[in-house]
């Protein structure tokens, strides 16, 4: 079995969100969603996520500022900056500011779902598996249990 992964989809831009939030529902991932920065603190303070999705023009603080704020704490899920700026130099910005991948806006939803699978590989939480007659992970609810790793999710 494997464990489902937690995405929170934080963006400002309502139709975007919902996009997002439907293809990655489809795809089997849990996906809970903020409209910014102050929303994303509250559900992180919730709730545990595998990922965030992070755009970087935001009202309120904007998306690099959040990135470089919560890696600052160093117990802050991997996180996708995304973003209209396709520059070489706002990549920079963005992998420098603590974010474990960057998407330019438009971008492909197949791209997205491959970026966001190479950075989910690199969480043990996710790819953990074991054979049905003896199962490692254990849900109940909206919690896991993580046998091996001794955790809570």
């Amino acid at each position: 079995m494997t464990l489902q992964a937690k995405i929170l989809i934080v963006d400002d831009d309502k139709r975007l969100r919902a996009l997002l939030k439907s293809f990655l529902t489809e795809e089997g991932f849990l996906v809970d969603c903020a409209v910014d920065a102050e929303q994303m603190t509250h559900c992180l303070k919730r709730s545990y996520y595998d990922l965030i999705v992070l755009d970087w023009k935001m009202s309120g603080e904007d998306g690099l500022s959040a990135c470089k704020r919560l890696k600052a704490d160093n117990k802050t899920p991997p996180i996708l900056m995304l973003t209209a700026n396709g520059s070489e130099n706002d990549c920079i910005s963005c992998l420098k500011c603590g974010a474990d991948d960057y998407l330019a806006k438009p971008f492909n939803p197949d791209v997205l779902l491959a970026r966001i699978n190479a950075v989910l590989r690199r969480n043990p939480r996710i790819v953990a598996s074991a054979p049905d007659d003896n199962p490692l992970l254990f849900h109940f609810g909206p919690y896991s249990l993580d046998s091996t790793q001794r955790c809570l999710y």
